[in-house]
């Protein structure tokens, strides 16, 4: 080993202990690694190195090259994705999609694995896994406080599924994409991986993981949450809805009809005439003008105004229907003049404020009807109104304006969104554009459309997986230039010259799921993709298929919450133990190792 590749090491070690300790955020121990390799070599090349045979300058990156993270196809491509998949997530589109999806779930925990499995595998599979986890994990805690299972069992299969769904596609996880950068910069395989090239492997791997979930697995999750799930993440107003003549509810229960699930709704009470129900609102049959009193945010009204089953009440009056114009904004009461001691029958916003109360945030109200429930100061409503009087409202001094609901959701703008993720997709495998092209061109066509913002634009890009992502490229080009990645190679192949291929490539999934755990996926990706290409040329084995183990390793590490993105998000919301992820990932690491590898080795000719 020479003086450079030891160096080199030195730093990787150094590197190890501050990702795995976490001493430093990730992304701030990648910065620091970038600026330690670029600088070594300008700080010290020197004659008495030179003469003893240490030549740092040609072992580490130069400048250029240590910023070339930056302008990495990986970096920009990764960076794009964020963007198109903030795009999704204001347009809706997976808001509609978990909206269908629930009633399919009800309280059976196997068809929540599934559903989450159908869900989020494919999405992940299209957009970057991460931002599909980020934007599911809401969803998934609905559903879970919709169905009173434990939220900690569906987040851990969420992170994993969006784990195993990344490995569907080339853009599914920045892993992917930056091996695929790091073999199209090499002289012995020249070209960048084809977007669905290792689909086939990647349904597999998916499969694999369902199955385990659903049998191993389940038996295997936390039985308890660490801390209770909160009931709900935003305000919730008590509101009416009145049962139409056409609607499909008549004639059928809530409960029959799972309005409570499909909805996301609480039902507090049902009316009929003078006659109230709360324990039997679920399991009566409807009629024609029953009232009901729901529990709801203000995507739960904008989503019942929509809807043909019921009709939102506005003004607390039967006869009064919300409209679908104006917007849904909380006011605050605060003149007692007005309000005190005055029920909502005897106050007339429309008349006053040409505003239509619909809601009061409270967790219950003591009256029948909300029309008699009394208001006092300090009460917050939810009205619906238009700009225009908005604009008045906000200089009355007899309420204050708390704040507007914009509704972003829109199915115009989720069409847009969703076409222009199938154009990214189809434009980067059908043309001779490379993905990071048709990514950008995605984004331009994001904020062409409306469906982005500037401001969204920037606020959904997660900043510290760029600048990991940056920070880490360098380390490869330094095991690249130094011979380390030779050298490691050199090591594993002599050992390894008598071994079945299914062994070698056992062994390296081996290594690269551990160094995944200390040094997050891309950074192993980087160490090891030089590594299997040195083992590749030393036990005259095809280069792809060492590559993919490193790409399938490192998307697959399932064993802490550090160790990948995804685990980490989920780890943050404190329902689980540091331990609940070996206790569930290891077995099913052990599993897709044994599964990936023979795989591999079936599909792909392994032999040089």
């Amino acid at each position: 080993m020479t003086v450079e590749i030891a160096l080199v090491f030195i730093i990787i070690g150094i590197a190890l202990y501050l990702f795995s300790s976490e001493k430093l955020p990730l992304d701030i121990t990648a910065f620091l690694i970038l600026v330690t390799i670029i600088a070594i070599p300008q700080l010290f090349h020197s004659q008495f190195l030179l003469d003893r045979g240490v030549d740092l300058q040609s072992a580490f990156p130069t400048v250029r090259e240590g910023l070339s993270g930056f302008s990495s196809p990986a970096t920009v491509t990764v960076l794009a994705m964020f963007i198109l998949s903030a795009g999704v997530q204001r347009s809706g589109l997976i808001h509609a999609l978990g909206m269908r999806l629930f009633p399919l779930v009800g309280n059976s925990e196997i068809r929540q694995i599934l559903i989450i499995a159908l869900l989020v595998g494919p999405v992940s599979g299209l957009i970057n896994n991460t931002a599909a986890v980020a934007v599911a994990i809401p969803l998934v805690l609905d559903m879970a406080r919709r169905s009173g299972s434990r939220a900690s069992r569906m987040l851990l299969p969420l992170s994993f599924f969006g784990m195993l769904g990344g490995t569907l596609t080339l853009i599914g996880t920045s892993t992917n994409i930056l091996a695929s950068t790091i073999l199209a910069d090499l002289p012995e395989f020249g070209r960048e991986i084809g977007m669905f090239e290792f689909t086939h492997l990647g349904l597999i791997v998916l499969a694999t993981g369902l199955v385990y979930f659903l049998t191993i697995g389940r038996w295997l999750m936390p039985k308890t949450d660490l801390v209770p799930m909160q009931s709900k993440d935003e305000e919730e107003f008590i509101f009416e809805v009145r049962v139409p003549t056409d609607s499909p509810l008549v004639g059928s229960s809530l409960d029959d009809a799972d309005f409570a699930v499909r909805r996301g709704a609480t039902i507090l009470k049902l009316v009929r005439g003078k006659q109230s129900m709360v324990k039997k609102a679920g399991s009566t049959n409807l009629k024609e003008g029953d009232v009901l009193q729901v529990r709801g945010n203000q995507r739960l009204i904008l989503d019942l105004i929509a809807a043909e089953e019921v009709d939102v009440l506005s003004e607390f009056a039967d006869s009064r229907q919300v409209r679908s114009d104006g917007s849904l904004v909380r006011i605050l009461l605060r003149d007692d003049r007005i309000f005190g001691r005055k029920t909502g029958r005897q106050v007339d916003f429309w008349e006053r404020f040409q505003a239509r109360a619909i809601g009061l945030e409270a967790e219950q109200v003591r009256s029948r009807r909300l029309a008699d429930e009394t208001l006092t100061v300090g009460k917050i409503l939810v009205v619906q109104i238009s700009q225009t009087a908005l604009a008045r409202l906000r200089r009355n001094p007899d309420v204050v304006v708390l704040d507007e609901f914009e509704d972003e959701f829109d199915i115009t703008r989720m069409w847009l969104a969703g076409g222009i993720i199938a154009g990214v997709v189809l434009g980067a495998t059908l043309t001779p554009l490379p993905i990071v092209v048709t990514a950008l061109m995605g984004v331009l066509a994001m904020v062409l459309t409306g469906c982005l913002t500037a401001k969204d634009m920037y606020s959904g890009i997660s900043w510290n997986v760029i600048f990991l992502l940056a920070g880490v490229i360098p380390l490869g080009i330094a095991m690249t230039k130094s011979g380390g990645a030779d050298w490691l190679g050199g090591m594993l192949a002599l050992h390894a010259t008598d071994w079945h291929p299914v062994l070698v490539l056992m062994a390296l999934y081996l290594i690269t799921t551990l160094m995944t755990e200390m040094v997050s996926n891309n950074a192993s990706v980087v160490i090891l993709v030089p590594v299997s290409i040195s083992i590749a040329g030393l036990l005259d084995m095809a280069i792809f298929p060492l590559v993919l183990v490193v790409m399938f390793a490192a998307s697959t590490s399932f064993l802490s919450p550090v160790g990948y993105q995804t685990n980490t998000m989920i780890y943050g919301t404190g329902l689980y133990r540091f331990t609940d992820f070996f206790r569930v990932g290891g077995p099913l690491n052990l599993i897709l190792m044994v599964v990936t590898c023979l795989s591999i080795y079936w599909l792909w000719p392994v032999a040089g």
